[in-house]
């Protein structure tokens, strides 16, 4: 599955014009038109070191969609969003890390703006074997 670096290539950023998804595939994304079933949340953090980072990193792929190197999107509920920030709490170093989340409405989803190509790394749907 892409990772956000691999919208430095150029044969993914081109995949990126594609209105086709597929699954893995980099694509266009306006924030405006998604359907979020919960409420969305922004996540960013700064992580001094790098062992936490991959914890925090890896944490915040399980709970969203990486939007760039150290922001997510999460679509979680109340007792989902709680139960991946205190997940958080217990990673970070409070002296030395910052993590911080903005909570957005349904209504604000609509007023969001984008511009240029973001490429947003699509998560696994279902596994066949």
């Amino acid at each position: 599955m892409p990772n956000s670096s691999s919208c430095h290539d150029p044969q993914i950023y081109a995949s990126c014009l594609d209105s086709v998804y597929f699954i893995g595939q980099t694509v266009s994304f306006d924030p405006a038109k998604e359907v979020y079933k919960n409420m969305l949340r922004l996540v960013a953090y700064d992580i001094a070191d790098s062992s936490r980072l991959r914890k925090v990193a890896n944490l915040c792929e399980n709970y969203g969609i990486r939007i760039e190197y150290s922001v997510f999107e999460c679509d979680l509920d109340d007792s989902q969003f709680v139960a991946f920030w205190e997940q958080l709490h217990d990673l970070i170093n409070e002296k030395e890390d910052k993590i911080i989340a903005y909570r957005i409405c349904a209504g604000c989803v609509s007023c969001i703006n984008s511009a240029g190509i973001v490429c947003r790394p699509g998560k696994v749907l279902i596994y066949v074997i």
